[in-house]
């Protein structure tokens, strides 16, 4: 199942890319929060969950969870504006 899911994630990468917009729109399943040259902060659109994703030229594509200090998965919340 591990596998399946960093599969399915893996491609999501090579459909949205590392390029420069901030948000996507559409059917894209994430939504860019931070960005700069060697990684993104995004997140699920669905889950909320927030991911670390690497856009360096060695590693690209690599996906990392972000947790809170006691381990659960970060989740996103918009600010009020």
């Amino acid at each position: 199942m591990k596998k399946i899911i960093a599969i399915l994630l893996c491609a999501c990468l090579l459909l949205t890319g590392c390029g420069e917009s901030h948000s996507y729109s559409g059917d894209n399943m994430f939504v860019v929060v931070q960005s700069n040259w060697t990684y993104k902060v995004v997140y699920h659109k669905d889950t909320k969950v927030m991911y670390a994703v690497s856009c360096d030229d060695d590693n690209g594509g690599i996906f990392t969870l972000l947790v809170n200090p006691d381990g659960s998965p970060m989740l996103y919340k918009e600010s009020e504006k």
